[in-house]
C-alpha cells in the first residue's frame, strides 16, 4: 500500500512537471490530485485566550491561514457553574454554532479540535472529570464542524508506578477510550490519538510508553472503532528520539494513512518547546524527510503548526502575521529555506 502511494505521488508530479512545460498549469487551477497548494493551520489557543475568538479568527485569516485548531481545554477547567459546558444543551449549542459562524464567515476552517491532554490517573476523581469534560469536547467538536478531536492516551507521568507494566497501560488506556468511543460515534467525529515524546516519572525524564511506536500503534489498533483517527506530533515524537525510539518521519510512514491530523512544532531534541521551524540545527528537525514520510502515505490534510504564542506578549498579531508568511512559504518549499 505504501509502495503505491508513493507511485501515486510521483505520478501527480509529473502531471504537474508536463502542465507546466506545455503552458497548461495554472496555479489558481482547483484539480483535484494535480494542484497540490497544501492547507496550513495554527493551533489557536494562546491567541484565543488573549483576544477572543472573534479577533483571532480574523488575525489567523488575515495572517494567511486556511485553517485553525481550536482548543477546547478552556472549557470545563474546574467545572465552574458559569461555565458553557454546564449550561443547557440549547444555550451549548448556540455558543459553538456562532463560534463556526464566525470562522465560516471569514472562509475559515475548524480542522481540528484539541480536548484533554491531562487524561485518567489513579485519581478517581480525575478520571470521573475526564469522562464528563471529553463528551462535551466531543460534542462541542461535533458543533464545529472540525471531524475530529485530539485526545491524549495515559501519560506514563501520571501512572509512575505502572508505566513499565504494558499490559496495564493498554488496558487502563483501553478503558478509557472504550467509554468515549459510543460517545465519539453518536457525535460522528473521531476521537485523534496524538503521538507521544518524554514523561516526567518522579522527577527523572523517560521515554514515555506510548512514544514507541509499536505500542502507540497496538493501542489504536485495539480501539474497536471507525471513529478514531491518528494525529503526529513531530515535536512529542522528536524529543524522545535520544532514547532511541523512532523519528517522525519513520513514525509517520508506520502509521501509514491512519494519520489525518498534524501538530507541527520544532524543539532541540530534548524539550517540548512548541519551536516554529525557523533555527536549524544537529538536533533539530529535518524537515525535509518530513515532508517526503507525509507524502509516501499520501497525506492530503492541513499542515497545522502547534505553537506557542504566549511570549510574545502584546506584539502577539505581527508574531502571527509574519509566521502566516514564513510558514507558507516554508510548506511551499518543503522545508526549505534557502
Amino acid at each position: 500500500m505504501l509502495f503505491l502511494l508513493q507511485i501515486s505521488h510521483k505520478i501527480k508530479a509529473f502531471i504537474k512537471i508536463l502542465l507546466k512545460k506545455t503552458g497548461s498549469f495554472d496555479t489558481t487551477m482547483e484539480m483535484e490530485g494535480v494542484a497540490d497548494m497544501k492547507k496550513i493551520g495554527i493551533s489557536c489557543g494562546t491567541i484565543v485566550s488573549k483576544y477572543g475568538y472573534e479577533k483571532a479568527f480574523e488575525l489567523c485569516k488575515e495572517s494567511g491561514f486556511d485553517a485553525v485548531d481550536f482548543d477546547l481545554q478552556r472549557f470545563g477547567k474546574y467545572m465552574g457553574a458559569s461555565d458553557i459546558y454546564n449550561a443547557s444543551e440549547d444555550e451549548f449549542e448556540a455558543y459553538f454554532t456562532a463560534i463556526k459562524n464566525k470562522a465560516e464567515s471569514l472562509g475559515l476552517e475548524i480542522s481540528q479540535t484539541h480536548g484533554r491532554c491531562r487524561t485518567y490517573t489513579p485519581d478517581e476523581m480525575q478520571c470521573e472529570y475526564t469522562r464528563w469534560v471529553s463528551e462535551k469536547d466531543l460534542k462541542a467538536t461535533r458543533v464545529l464542524g472540525a471531524g475530529s478531536c485530539v485526545i491524549h492516551s495515559i501519560a506514563s507521568g501520571r501512572w509512575p508506578d505502572n508505566y513499565l507494566d504494558g499490559e496495564f497501560m493498554h488496558r487502563k488506556n483501553k478503558e478509557m477510550f472504550d467509554y468515549l468511543i459510543p460517545i465519539a460515534e453518536k457525535n460522528n467525529v473521531k476521537i485523534a490519538l496524538e503521538t507521544f515524546g518524554r514523561a516526567n516519572v518522579y522527577g527523572e525524564s523517560k521515554v514515555d510508553f506510548f512514544a514507541d511506536v509499536k505500542e502507540f500503534k497496538k493501542q489504536f489498533d485495539m480501539l474497536e472503532t471507525k471513529n478514531k483517527t491518528i494525529c503526529v506530533d513531530t515535536g512529542h515524537t522528536h524529543e524522545a528520539t535520544p532514547f532511541g525510539v523512532p523519528g517522525p518521519a519513520e513514525v509517520i510512514r508506520t502509521l501509514g494513512s491512519d494519520v489525518t491530523l498534524l501538530h507541527l512544532h520544532d524543539n532541540n531534541g530534548f524539550e517540548d518547546l512548541h519551536l516554529p521551524p525557523i533555527l536549524h540545527g544537529p538536533h533539530t528537525i529535518k524537515w525535509g524527510e518530513i515532508f517526503d514520510a507525509l507524502d509516501d502515505i499520501g497525506y492530503e490534510g492541513v499542515y497545522n503548526f502547534e505553537l506557542f504564542f504566549g511570549h510574545f506578549g502584546d506584539v502577539m498579531p505581527e508574531a502571527v502575521r509574519f509566521l502566516g508568511k514564513w510558514l507558507r512559504y516554508f510548506v511551499d518549499n518543503r522545508g526549505k529555506t534557502n
